[in-house]
């Protein structure tokens, strides 16, 4: 009975937006045979094509073939294909309520990242506000449940920014109603960077609407982005980028090639190693290995202290430092005010230098602080680990946390450079950071 309604339900629909549907349950086995049929075919190209035909009769039937094939094709194109398929199903009633169920059965039996992220992608495009409400509804309460992952919004932001277009822009504007938006920077930061990639004007809209409700880092993020696409220079100035925009959204397109590289800092701005600080949670890390014994050392210290002298009360900071074990300065964060940079400068100052480079620890450490950034000096390769397997690590360990990590590689004459480039470099470039080498 539930068959027969939902497909009765359908019939005038998708008949309106060009679908196909069956009349009867002859023509839906029919080609449900078919889609098994192509699913065989060697190119995925044509598999990918099978997926988009078969996805045409939004039944329940269907979704359930497609969740089971589609996405468990060895092939990227198939599997992307389904994604977009349940989201185009998501479209109508019926189907967003039967992802909606999915969505939950599938919690609770296993933990499966690419079908909860296309089922999450398909209760989202849900075009009715109940449907919107009751897919943000069912994700909140996932996040708040013992097996909550923010990785499965999160992955959905950063694919839907991937794919750009209008769709994903009111796609990820409806996640942005899930709670973790207004608590967590990382969810917040992965939000921007999605935006950022979308070369949609309704992409760009969204930023200047946003701008005056962010800070730290994620306003720098979004102001970045904004002057690098329209080469105004409004800095934080949100009134500004709102007026300009509401005059030039009809005729603005974006640039041909788009700007990405490194941010230039302004005349006024605290920098380290001529990197920007633009966030107000930081952590500095500070290599005190014996290769750095001489003049890198007193260097480096001096640069640091000089930094954090300049920083305005309102930025938070640590300060670790590391050989074969690490140091960390204060159990959290503390206001960069007279007294906690007299009290730091007396401890760097006075820290000796040990055997080891333990690289991987330290930047554990640095991460156990929630800072937004992570500022990351060594002369060295690690001492604890493969550079590749601690970046892949750093990385892993970022998927929701959105930390940018600057790294800068002190050359010494020890290691007159080797080895930099294979760690300190891909760590940086990785986790959205700068990388400098020293001299």
């Amino acid at each position: 009975m539930r068959y027969a309604a939902t497909l009765l339900s359908l019939t005038i629909v998708l008949t309106q937006h060009g679908f196909c549907l069956a009349d009867s349950a002859a023509d839906i086995a029919a080609a449900r045979q078919t889609f098994l049929k192509d699913m065989k075919k060697k190119l995925p190209s044509e598999r990918a094509h099978a997926v988009t035909e078969y996805a045409k009769f939004p039944i329940e039937e269907t979704l359930e073939v497609l969740l089971k094939r589609g996405l468990a094709d060895h092939d990227p194109p198939v599997r992307l294909a389904t994604r977009q398929a349940l989201r185009e199903a998501g479209k109508y009633a019926d189907s967003a309520r039967f992802l909606n169920e999915e969505f939950k059965r599938y919690v609770k039996k296993q933990f499966n990242e690419e079908i909860l992220c296309a089922l999450l992608g398909g209760m989202i495009a849900a075009t009715d506000e109940e449907g919107q409400n009751e897919a943000i509804k069912t994700l909140d309460e996932y996040l708040a449940s013992p097996k909550g992952n923010l990785i499965i919004p999160m992955a959905l932001i950063d694919d839907l920014g991937q794919e750009g277009g209008p769709e994903s822009v009111e796609s990820i504007k409806i996640l942005t109603r899930a709670k973790p938006f207004e608590k967590l920077f990382g969810y917040r930061r992965c939000v921007v960077q999605a935006m950022s990639k979308i070369h949609e004007p309704s992409a760009i809209g969204f930023l200047v609407e946003l701008l005056p409700k962010t800070n730290s880092l994620v306003q720098a993020d979004i102001i970045d982005h904004l002057t690098r696409v329209t080469k105004q220079k409004f800095k934080d100035n949100d009134r500004d980028w709102t007026n300009w925009w509401a005059e030039n959204q009809a005729k603005f397109k974006f640039p041909k090639v788009v700007d990405d590289g490194e941010v230039s800092a302004d005349l006024h701005q605290t920098t380290y190693y001529g990197i920007p600080i633009c966030a107000k949670r930081i952590v500095f890390v500070l290599d005190t290995s014996g290769s750095m014994r001489g003049l890198p050392m007193e260097t480096a210290k001096v640069a640091l202290l000089k930094t954090i002298d300049s920083l305005p009360e309102a930025v938070n900071f640590d300060v670790i430092m590391f050989d074969q074990t690490s140091a960390v300065w204060q159990p959290r964060l503390v206001p960069a005010s007279r007294m906690a940079k007299q009290a730091v400068a007396e401890t760097v100052m006075s820290r000796g230098l040990g055997l080891g480079t333990a690289s991987h620890a330290a930047l554990n450490a640095a991460f156990n602080l929630n800072p937004e950034v992570i500022y990351f000096l060594s002369d060295g390769e690690p001492t604890d680990g493969q550079p590749a397997t601690i970046v892949e690590s750093m990385v892993e360990r970022n998927r929701t946390r959105r930390v940018t990590i600057h790294t800068i590689g002190v050359v010494t004459q020890r290691n007159g450079g080797a080895g930099l480039t294979f760690f300190m470099k891909p760590l940086a470039e990785r986790n959205t950071g700068v990388f400098r080498l020293v001299e």
